[in-house]
């Protein structure tokens, strides 16, 4: 199985700032993500919902 690598192109906020303005220009809560990452799973997790990808080895991880 080989890894698929994409550039980043969103910066994400690992935890919800909710308007904490703190919390939105904590480095530590930043990471990159490509496009379609976080238009599709992470917006999943944010809405309360599971998110299921698979691993190098094949088995699933869970996500969220």
């Amino acid at each position: 199985m080989t890894e698929e690598i994409t550039a980043a192109e969103v910066v994400d906020h690992k935890r919800r700032h909710q308007g904490d303005p703190e919390l939105f220009f904590d480095a530590t809560n930043l990471q990159s993500l490509c496009k379609h990452h976080h238009d599709s799973a992470k917006q999943m997790m944010e809405r309360g919902k599971k998110v299921v990808t698979y691993g190098l080895d094949g088995y699933p991880i869970e996500l969220g």
